[in-house]
């Protein structure tokens, strides 16, 4: 697991290339100026809680705990 959530949008920049929910969600909010630089779960839930209609709130979670699932890497 991810123990270290503050790599998430770190993590968006390397799935903008996937031809999937994913990769188009990390396109459209890595584009948005007000998108968080850093952060971890509580920041990003308050960047999506408004402004965002249900289905890009939902693909927000797929994202976030895939990202939160993905095997730590060595430092």
């Amino acid at each position: 697991m991810n123990a270290d959530n503050s790599g998430f949008r770190e993590w968006l920049h390397t799935q903008q290339d996937r031809s999937d929910e994913i990769g188009a969600f990390a396109q459209k909010v890595l584009a948005d100026p007000l998108f968080p630089e850093h952060g971890g779960r509580a920041i990003y839930d308050g960047y999506f809680e408004t402004g965002f209609d249900d289905e890009t709130r939902e693909t927000y979670g797929r994202a976030y705990e895939e990202f939160e699932n993905m095997p730590q890497m060595p430092q």
